[in-house]
């Protein structure tokens, strides 16, 4: 059963974020980038359980899933899940200090 898909706010700032790093090496990447994150999200919706448990010790962070962009492996997708919705909270390079962004730090 396909889930309702929620983008967050954030996520769409990460995406504008992250193309416009991209685009400065390659415009055709920046376009490649956009298409498979959105479809990846909508993979998410079809199949949530895709992603594993991000692993953490911080209360607010329990619940939270990761998958990786397909193509763009090294960029990572941040999402919870309920019965009927899949809440896309984050899309974040994986070169980043990612602990420090998802605990409110960035």
């Amino acid at each position: 059963m396909k889930r309702q898909l929620v983008v967050e706010r954030a996520v769409e700032e990460d995406l504008v974020a992250t193309t416009t790093d991209i685009l400065q090496d390659s415009p055709s990447a920046a376009r490649r980038f956009v298409t498979a994150a959105r479809r990846t999200f909508e993979q998410l919706a079809q199949q949530p359980e895709m992603g594993r448990q991000y692993q953490t010790s911080h209360p607010r962070l329990q619940g939270l899933r990761i998958w990786r962009i397909r193509g763009f492996t090294r960029h990572l997708i941040f999402y919870r899940v309920t019965e009927q919705t899949v809440f896309i909270e984050r899309v974040l390079y994986g070169g980043r200090d990612i602990a420090r962004i998802l605990d409110g730090g960035d």
